[in-house]
């Protein structure tokens, strides 16, 4: 006779704590206790006879029996899931897309302009830019995120989709007033800011990269968010430092001008995740694929285009 099969919520216990290595961090994502959780794992081994995790203190480990039934599991929510969404499908919740204010203005919706009778966008989708890190991923309501870091997102299904460029941009009207900008010239013009982010390199990152001395202190307005920097640069109001994907359509319009000199690889890179186990989910592939499709037709525009820029905007 088949054995009966545990409770559910042991069972996502046991795929929660695999897939983070912590029953803290489990606990956490599913809004319970470590020590309902720990207890949801021994109820578990008890029902199966069979140890699944061996206990640390810095964590948990699956042990041989625990990593020959994750995939089993795993398998069976995501085939719930699917049914489950088919079958109510005129009751779906809109998915939730994250993406940072100036990454969603620059690039983001443009793309989605045109591609308004693409039928793989043919979803109804709440577009987010709460403020969303690595650390409180499961704090945030998403479905889909674009995220700019270094690919380390426990318990997401995590994808690499292009890296941008740093370069100074001014206006086309700035640069006609001030004849040709040399990068042994750039400190004396008005410089506008981007308060300092370890992932969005700031002024002196970019001096020290091209080798010149930096100003020891260079007054210009500062801004918390790149887009913004980069609308006073459109106006005349200075030289600010652009980034390939929100600059790259500027460029093309002619409201802004790339200065001359070496472009600067950006530290971080852009990802698109998901929770892990989602990504076969049928709305959210569709959605992942075709934010896939607009950054890698973008990478090849900025390497026809831009040729300067491509190496940087595409590496991985």
């Amino acid at each position: 006779m088949p054995q009966r099969p545990p409770p559910t919520p042991m069972l996502q216990a046991f795929v929660c704590a695999a897939q983070t290595g912590s029953f803290a961090r489990a606990a956490t994502e599913l809004n319970l206790t470590a020590s309902a959780i720990s207890h949801q794992i021994s109820g578990l081994e008890e029902w199966w006879d069979v140890q699944l995790f061996e206990r640390h203190s810095r964590g948990v480990k699956l042990t041989a029996a625990g990593e020959a039934l994750l995939p089993v599991i795993h398998s069976f929510f995501t085939n719930l899931d699917e049914v489950l969404h088919s079958l109510n499908r005129g009751n779906s919740s809109p998915l939730h897309l994250y993406c940072t204010s100036s990454l969603c203005s620059a690039w983001l919706i443009p793309r989605m302009h045109a591609s308004q009778s693409d039928a793989c966008l043919n979803l109804d989708l709440v577009l987010t830019n709460a403020d969303l890190s690595a650390t409180n991923l499961d704090a945030t309501q998403y479905d889909v995120a674009i995220v700019m870091g270094y690919g380390h997102y426990p318990g997401q299904h995590v994808e690499r989709l292009m890296r941008d460029a740093v370069f100074p941009v001014c206006s086309p009207e700035f640069r006609r007033r001030n004849g040709d900008i040399s990068l042994m010239d750039i400190a004396r013009y008005p410089l506008i800011h981007r308060v300092d982010d370890p992932l969005c390199p700031g002024w002196e990152s970019w001096f020290a990269f091209q080798d010149l001395p930096a100003p020891t202190y260079h007054q210009g307005p500062r801004f918390p968010d790149s887009s913004l920097a980069i609308s006073l640069a459109v106006k005349g109001g200075g030289i600010a430092l652009g980034r390939t994907a929100l600059v790259y359509d500027l460029l093309e319009e002619g409201s802004l001008v790339a200065l001359s000199g070496a472009a600067m690889i950006s530290p971080a890179t852009y990802y698109i995740i998901c929770k892990e186990g989602r990504q076969t989910e049928p709305d959210i592939a569709r959605l992942m694929d075709w934010i896939k499709a607009q950054a890698a037709d973008f990478v090849q525009a900025v390497s026809s285009q831009y040729p300067a820029l491509s190496g940087p905007a595409t590496g991985s």
